[in-house]
């Protein structure tokens, strides 16, 4: 690929309006005000997505990357031209895509690129549209500023802890709890956000996002809902691979508790469902149980080699067609890998911290406490 030596780079326009990150997310807002089109690599997009905004690059993985030689070697205006040369067979397409995402939706739209407005300023260009406007600081500007409101929500927000043994429900009592409470209450789900569970079984399929696109998702929701009040889950420092800021896991060790409570064999049984019976209808009983036996050997030294032994011999005994999808065949395993190794690590943890507990009751109960509260 050639590198022009006199080049004549794309202007990066004045106009139209460059407009602040706070215009993009209002606190408090419930949404976004605006139609984010992110024009980085999905390579950038990849390691710190903006909520909501949608990757429709300017310059594709590989382009970015003969670009960003070129400027090493030859200087910014040298990559300019590259990037001009490399993106004129695709530039009517592309900029097809941007328009019919503007003409689709009803907020405003504005461009994103990284921090300098380069990519989003020649993009603004290229569409020509007026009503169009880009983002002053770019991604990296966006999330400076989301970071700091999670920062600051929660040093103000008042905030009440779900906990509870593993397999008692707590998720789905908070997805509950969205739909009874006040406007002004969060339930934030952190292992919705994480897609993970939070156990060493937790994973699904997608996996899960990078750690700062999930520390923005993050912290966009709850600067979009500025909540007087956040429930949380019960969460360890991490969830899966991603990390719970310390803003957030500090709360969660010293804040009040709601206890949800249920009987050893509701756990089994939701456990069971949600770690076997779930997977396997997305892929396949060898896939799961290579999974699960993955698993139940990674918690080998905590669990305890003659309890591993136990739930493999059980894992392998239920690995049947006529067994598979019968809560009773994987009982065993189940019941031996909570009552050695997650009550006593919940039991542990509860005792350490010592967190005053301000409810305690079943499913039902713990809603309809909420409901008499007027949380």
């Amino acid at each position: 690929m050639s590198v022009t030596s006199n080049p004549t780079p794309t202007p990066v326009p004045k106009g139209p309006a460059q407009i602040d990150p706070a215009d993009v997310f209002p606190l408090g807002g419930g949404q976004s005000a605006f139609q984010l089109l992110d024009v980085r690599a999905p390579v950038e997009v990849h390691r710190s997505g903006i909520p909501g905004a949608l990757s429709l690059p300017i310059l594709n993985d590989e382009e970015r990357a003969a670009v960003g030689t070129c400027y090493h070697e030859h200087g910014q205006a040298a990559a300019v031209a590259l990037g001009v040369e490399l993106t004129a067979p695709h530039r009517e397409a592309r900029v097809a895509t941007w328009r019919e995402a503007v003409a689709g939706s009803e907020r405003p739209t504005a461009f994103a690129c990284w921090r300098g407005g380069k990519r989003s300023g020649i993009a603004t260009g290229w569409l020509g549209d007026a009503n169009v406007s880009r983002v002053q600081g770019g991604t990296k500007a966006l999330r400076r500023y989301l970071m700091a409101s999670l920062e600051s929500q929660f040093a103000r927000t008042e905030t009440l802890v779900i906990s509870g043994l593993t397999g008692c429900g707590k998720t789905d009592l908070l997805h509950e709890l969205q739909k009874v409470v006040s406007q002004d209450v969060l339930a934030l789900d952190l292992e919705g956000l994480a897609n993970h569970r939070g156990s060493a079984f937790g994973g699904f399929p997608a996996g899960q996002p990078a750690q700062q696109t999930f520390e923005n998702d993050l912290a966009a929701t709850v600067h979009l809902a500025a909540p007087r009040m956040t429930l949380l889950e019960d969460e360890a420092r991490y969830v899966g691979r991603v990390e719970v800021p310390e803003t957030i896991f500090s709360k969660i060790k010293q804040s009040p508790v709601v206890i949800l409570e249920a009987t050893h064999a509701e756990r089994m049984a939701r456990i069971i469902r949600e770690y076997v019976f779930e997977p396997t209808e997305l892929s396949s009983r060898a896939v799961v149980r290579q999974e699960l036996e993955v698993n139940l050997n990674k918690l080998a030294k905590r669990l305890g080699g003659v309890h591993t032994a136990e739930c493999l011999e059980a894992l392998a005994f239920a690995d049947h067609e006529q067994r598979w999808f019968s809560l009773d065949a994987h009982t065993l395993w189940v019941d031996v890998l909570l009552r050695h190794y997650y009550d006593k690590l919940y039991d542990r943890a509860m005792t350490r911290l010592a967190r005053p507990i301000a409810f305690q009751g079943c499913a039902e109960e713990v809603l309809a406490w909420f409901a008499e509260n007027g949380e």
